[in-house]
């Protein structure tokens, strides 16, 4: 996994009744270089983590799913290496995810339009291209159809029962980035709301242990980031049960550490004293 990804929001995720659903998805080229299409069945809003080592660009669909089969699929290159296709679901909500992998880093960006959204990276496109969708069907037109006259009816419709209250979702953690501040360091984790934890260390070898009650990871579950520092050796992650993460910093040496609550997310400070 990449150190130091980022993330970006693409306008405030709306609540919707249903997730929207991606019908489709095509790769292929756009003047000569790598394009990849997403249909959806409506507008779709999206974060983008951009890793490296290898370079990938993953799109986080929120309140999204799939209508065809979930894969993975592994492609020769030059370009694009590897992309799949996984579904979360976070209490009654959906969270879509598209990893794409490539042989080698480049520029790339993410373009919205209406019900579509297009992703182009600068890189060769796959020989022959790939489509994504249900076998069988062929895929939606790129236009939109005709809005269907609605049947006529005698009497109004019945009004709909009020909503029930619902507890809120489970915050989902984006990224976890480690930083050298001085002669300490620090472990950002990034989420999309605030996070309830609780921690503990442990000896023989040395180990910060957090662990998430409310939590789901955006990142591939049991991941590890090497790190290397004389405090830090690395940083595990794992989904422990549907709605709890752990997160396991192996230390160097024993160090004290101290967490910092954020709006989204935490900081983990190893070897700073703790701010007054």
């Amino acid at each position: 996994m990449a150190l130091g990804v980022g993330f970006f929001l693409s306008g405030p995720a709306s609540a919707l009744a249903g997730p929207a659903v991606v019908s489709a998805i095509f790769v292929g080229s756009h003047e000569g270089r790598f394009q990849l299409e997403i249909r959806g069945s409506e507008p779709l809003d999206y974060v983008v983590i951009e890793g490296a080592e290898p370079f990938s660009v993953s799109l986080l669909l929120l309140n999204a799913t799939f209508d065809f089969p979930l894969e993975e699929r592994q492609l020769p290159g030059p370009g694009l290496t590897r992309i799949r296709t996984v579904v979360l679901e976070r209490e009654g909500s959906h969270l879509g995810r598209l990893d794409l992998t490539f042989a080698k880093s480049a520029p790339f960006r993410v373009i919205k339009e209406g019900t579509r959204l297009l992703v182009r990276v600068d890189t060769p496109p796959p020989p022959g291209g790939l489509v994504l969708a249900a076998p069988g069907r062929e895929p939606v037109a790129a236009t939109r159809p005709a809005p269907a006259e609605p049947p006529a009816r005698r009497t109004p419709p019945p009004l709909p029962a009020p909503p029930a209250l619902s507890a809120p979702p489970v915050p989902l953690i984006l990224e976890l980035r480690p930083e050298v501040v001085g002669d300490n360091v620090q472990v950002i984790i990034q989420a999309d709301g605030p996070l309830a934890y609780k921690s503990f260390a442990l000896d023989k070898p040395s180990r910060v242990v957090v662990d998430f009650e409310r939590a789901q990871l955006a990142m591939a579950d049991d991941d590890t980031i090497e790190v290397g520092n004389a405090i830090l050796r690395r940083i595990r992650s794992s989904q422990s049960s549907p709605t709890s993460v752990r997160v396991i910093l192996d230390l160097a040496r024993p160090r004290p550490f101290w967490i910092e609550p954020q709006a989204e997310g935490v900081v983990i400070h190893l070897g700073a004293a703790r701010r007054p």
